[in-house]
């Protein structure tokens, strides 16, 4: 179970393994057991949507009364933080298909693909993130935080455990996250990994919502993009972990409930981005 770690000021300890430098691609990790959610709901019914704001994301509240982003959060969301701190936040790391590296001037507002405002914001870090949730924080009166990954998993699996939020079996899977497909092979002819022969429809990141929410009405819990979560690496936190894989990720393996990765919390990458969580009322 994870715990507060002061030095960070956010960031929490979990298990894990060293993290290995700009390996998104990479086999994901085994994570620890699923937390299991208890506690009785606080301030109202769970599955309810709460909004603080025009521009605050969009929260469900989870059946131990805890609130979740209900999506990913947006290019659309993130705009108003960084027009509001003068957020700019250039170089990310970018990859063929084959081959990772930094493109000094790619960032979230042009992460070398196009995106529409409703698609997940990518080209963020750690730090990136933990800074949008203060000032949402700041902005609402309301306590904003990334999950641990322990609270990350069990929403996703959302009560069931099954290795994938749908069931054992990655049959489909195409129809419920999206992944590296036929789509994403056509753009990335380089990328030699075993792409499952499917099509989401998607060549990168889609549009949040676009794919069957879980049963406590969360989208995007698996694919699209990772997720940082507010849990150290290994007791490193110098380097956090994220999880959920994205449009550019294969084997299905990763798209396991239980799989986690990390990396420095200083890293941006056009296949990451993150969504949060609130104090309950």
């Amino acid at each position: 179970m994870s715990t507060s770690l002061a030095t960070r000021g956010h960031i929490a300890v979990v298990p894990s393994v060293p993290a290995l430098a700009l390996a998104i691609l990479a086999g994901a990790l085994v994570a620890p057991a699923l937390a299991q959610t208890t506690g009785e709901a606080s301030g109202g019914e769970a599955g309810e949507t709460v909004t603080d704001c025009d521009t605050c994301p969009t929260l469900v509240r989870l059946p131990d009364g805890s609130l979740m982003g209900r999506d990913l959060v947006t290019r659309a969301e993130f705009a108003a933080f960084a027009s509001a701190t003068g957020f700019s936040g250039k170089g990310c790391h970018v990859s063929d298909g084959k081959r990772w590296s930094l493109n000094k001037e790619a960032d979230w507002q042009n992460p070398t693909f196009p995106q529409g405002d409703d698609h997940p914001v990518v080209c963020v870090s750690w730090d990136d993130a933990n800074a949008y949730a203060d000032w949402l924080s700041e902005r609402t009166g309301k306590s904003w935080r990334l999950p641990t990954v322990e609270e990350s998993q069990a929403a996703t699996a959302a009560g069931s455990t099954s290795a994938f939020w749908w069931g054992e079996e990655a049959e489909d899977i195409c129809a419920r996250v999206n992944l590296a497909d036929q789509s994403y092979k056509a753009l990335f002819p380089l990328d030699e990994r075993k792409i499952e022969a499917c099509d989401d429809g998607f060549a990168h990141t889609a549009p949040v919502g676009s794919f069957p929410a879980n049963a406590w009405a969360l989208n995007d819990m698996a694919g699209n993009v990772w997720q940082w979560t507010n849990s150290c690496l290994k007791g490193d936190c110098a380097n956090a972990v994220f999880r959920g894989a994205g449009w550019n990720v294969a084997p299905v393996k990763n798209f396991t409930t239980a799989h986690t990765w990390g990396d420095r919390v200083v890293v941006r990458s056009f296949a990451l981005g993150f969504r949060l969580m609130r104090n309950p009322d």
